[in-house]
């Protein structure tokens, strides 16, 4: 039986008098896919941000690999095992594609050289082999996100959170982007997705969590979401791009 890697228990989150997240409690299971869905203003964004020291929770608790983390810095927790994406990707444009997935590397690796080692196995991992001596900035979007990928790859997560990794792209970067996340999966990632493409995360996830104004609205496999009346009326029956 699969243990829990991640427990989001009874999380609330508030800013001034308003709950940006409110009462969402849900589990990941080791090597599991999660989907987690929602319009714009849903909480999963602010959700994400709680879970990786961010944000801190105003009340709750996140349980990462047996042990509880709402107090730690996004350092510790990177350090812990857990690693994110951003909806925005900002590399350091100045600096070369190996570069920047090798200062991911620094987290784990004692020498430049090990660093480098890192780096180049996840650049071949998302195909950016070819592109590692050039300049982070001059990528387009498409190749951007792969670098995104690589650099939080090179930290050696336990748990990828992922943070419309495939927003901006067309369908043939998406597909080969879901690609490379079931590859890394394959190799004994867990992965919690935050994606609008409802084609997407279905033929992705095992399991989706539905928020809706900050609340858990829903959970199940991609088919007890996609028949779910109450997701279908507050998400899935209005503009999946909203």
């Amino acid at each position: 039986m699969n243990q829990h890697l991640l427990d989001i228990r009874h999380i609330c989150k508030q800013f001034g008098g308003n709950a940006a997240v409110s009462d969402v409690s849900f589990s990941v299971d080791e090597k599991q896919i999660i989907g987690l869905i929602g319009p714009n203003g849903a909480g999963k964004t602010t959700l994400f941000n709680c879970i990786t020291g961010f944000y801190p929770v105003t009340s709750g608790d996140i349980i990462f690999n047996n042990k509880k983390i709402n107090s730690l810095r996004p350092d510790q927790v990177c350090h812990s095992g857990m690693a994110r994406t951003w909806q925005t990707v900002k590399p350091l444009a100045s600096l070369t594609v190996m570069e920047n997935v090798m200062i991911g590397g620094f987290s784990v690796a004692k020498s430049i050289r090990e660093a480098e080692d890192i780096a180049t196995e996840q650049l071949l991992l998302v195909g950016l082999t070819d592109y590692a001596g050039k300049s982070a900035g001059s990528l387009p979007i498409g190749l951007k996100k792969k670098l995104e990928l690589a650099r939080v790859l090179a930290t050696q997560p336990k748990l990828l959170l992922l943070d419309e990794i495939c927003g901006g792209l067309n369908i043939t970067e998406t597909d080969t982007i879901l690609s490379i996340i079931r590859d890394i999966r394959n190799k004994g990632a867990t992965i919690v997705f935050i994606e609008h493409d409802m084609k997407a995360v279905t033929s992705l996830c095992d399991w989706i969590v539905v928020l809706n104004s900050g609340e858990k609205l829903a959970e199940g496999t991609p088919e007890e979401i996609t028949h779910n009346p109450d997701v279908i009326a507050a998400y899935l029956g209005g503009s999946q791009n909203a």
